[in-house]
């Protein structure tokens, strides 16, 4: 199933940065065993990047949860 991509984002890189953004690529290409564009390329970095902030996210929030209930428990304890 093909996604809709309706959001382009410009990236403007120096001579040198997009020379080396390319060897990257081709290397990552010769890994994964299958030519890549940038475009793909640079699309999969960024979903990698917002599903690990969003995993940094959820267990902020789940530590964060953990600390509230342990102090609600040591509260209730002291108490009674």
């Amino acid at each position: 199933m093909k996604e809709n991509k309706d959001r382009k984002y410009q990236v403007l890189l120096s001579p040198s940065d997009d020379h080396k953004l390319k060897n990257i690529i081709i290397n990552y290409s010769s890994v994964k065993g299958q030519l890549m564009t940038a475009s793909a390329y640079i699309r999969e970095m960024i979903n990698t990047h917002i599903r690990e902030y969003e995993g940094e996210q959820n267990s902020f929030v789940n530590e964060r949860v953990k600390e509230i209930i342990q102090k609600t428990k040591q509260n209730s304890k002291n108490e009674n």
